[in-house]
């Protein structure tokens, strides 16, 4: 799964000069990261559930309802595609849209009807678009803290849009890796052999295929291949979700420009409201209305709804009449996920400059900021970008800027020191 090389390291490791910071489950506007498909006997069907119209006015998009590419900006973006298909099958030109949400699934969405020659109006909480795709920008480098890669590149809905932009694309390669422990690889391969054929792929968590006490190189290996990944921890996640699609074939792509020009491209002229929350959406055979904070009503013929699973799970949006069972029985199967990234910038590079990635097996909490992302090979920037998923990421959810920092310091020191051979990997200061 992953491949070790050598790291070859400067002697110190130095203080980082900033940093930047994403706590995704504590935005009210998203409540986790992104979906994962968790043991239930709806399965892989579940994201059909949530995909599907209530009513002939009300409709769902969002990565979240994308059966080809849950979890990606290419799932979000197909969604938003879909749904307005859905509503122009059967709307006369100049109806009026509502869509609720201007990620890359409600921009797409209100693109597709907009240029059919509807009249849509978009709504967002948030004082910008893009949703979870969100790019910061320190001088002429872009901070991605959502989304970073495209996944799957060949076929990818979300590559052509890079085309259109311009945008400058590498190729990210997973297997160029420092650090790693590969014994901790080979133990999970043995176990996970043939999951793809379990007779009860939906209903079986992954943790079912490995022991009670998994060693700390299996918990590291487990943690790099699924928290790291899905967001979520083996427990939580069917067997199923390991076969989820990405949005295209091949490999992925890292985007040195980050995803800024991609948002602009789909938003374009479209006017959106920004800093409107929703707190209500009533809909009939009649039409919809959209209720703000504020008290606005907003109507319309079609409202299309693009929340993040965890607001929905939430409940902080009121459906009238109430969304049927099967609706509701969706959104609770679909679980919200964490990923969380830390961007630390230094003086200098003090890890190896050639290769993609560097983990770190910690022997004492295997899996804690395990995976970080060399700035200097993406970017040519002094810049490490680690993550963490899961448990360690809801962990670290509530804890202090500082403190988190600290934490991920301790881990990159301990790291320098185990393959420097200066020193035994032991933990200077208390886990966060």
């Amino acid at each position: 799964m992953t491949a070790d090389r050598p790291l070859r390291t400067s002697p110190t490791v130095p203080e980082p000069i900033r940093h930047r910071r994403t706590s995704w489950s504590r935005d009210p506007y998203a409540l986790g990261s992104y979906s994962y498909l968790a043991p239930h006997r709806l399965g892989t069907s579940v994201r059909t559930h949530l995909a599907s119209r209530v009513g002939a006015r009300l409709h769902f998009a969002g990565e979240a309802t994308s059966s080809e590419a849950p979890a990606t900006t290419a799932g979000a973006l197909s969604s938003g595609r879909r749904a307005a298909r859905e509503i122009l099958r059967t709307a006369r030109r100049g109806q009026s849209v509502t869509v609720v949400g201007a990620g890359f699934a409600g921009l797409g969405c209100a693109r597709a009807l907009s240029d059919a020659g509807m009249a849509v109006t978009v709504i967002e909480a948030r004082d910008r678009v893009g949703g979870r795709v969100w790019t910061e920008w320190d001088g002429d480098l872009p901070v991605d803290l959502g989304a970073s890669w495209i996944h799957g590149h060949k076929g990818n809905p979300v590559t052509r849009l890079l085309k259109a932009t311009g945008g400058r694309r590498v190729e990210f390669d997973y297997d160029s890796v420092a650090g790693a422990d590969p014994a901790g690889y080979r133990e999970l391969e043995r176990y996970v052999e043939g999951m793809d054929e379990h007779p009860r792929a939906d209903t079986t968590p992954i943790s079912a295929l490995l022991p009670r006490n998994p060693s700390p190189a299996l918990r590291y290996a487990a943690n790099t291949v699924y928290a790291q990944e899905y967001a979520a921890e083996p427990h939580e996640l069917a067997i199923s979700a390991d076969e989820e699609g990405v949005g295209g074939r091949g490999g992925d792509l890292l985007l040195p420009d980050g995803y800024t020009g991609l948002v602009a491209h789909v938003h374009g002229d479209l006017p959106v409201r920004t800093g409107a929350v929703v707190t209500a959406v009533e809909h009939s055979d009649g039409g919809t209305v959209t209720h703000l904070a504020d008290g606005e009503p907003v109507a319309a013929e079609h409202c299309v709804v693009t929340l993040p699973i965890g607001v929905l799970k939430a409940g902080t949006v009121e459906f009238r009449p109430a969304l049927p069972e099967t609706k509701r029985e969706a959104i609770g199967a679909l679980g919200s996920g964490l990923l969380d990234k830390l961007w630390l910038w230094f003086p200098h590079v003090f890890w190896p400059a050639d290769v993609d990635v560097l983990e770190w097996p910690d022997p004492l909490d295997p899996g804690l900021w395990s995976w970080w992302l060399n700035g200097y090979k993406a970017f040519g920037r002094p810049v490490l970008l680690g993550f963490n998923g899961g448990d360690h990421a809801r962990a670290l959810a509530g804890a202090s800027d500082d403190a988190v920092v600290a934490s991920a310091m301790d881990a990159l020191r301990r790291m320098h020191a185990r393959i420097r051979g200066t020193g035994p990997g032991v933990r200077s200061s208390p886990m966060v």
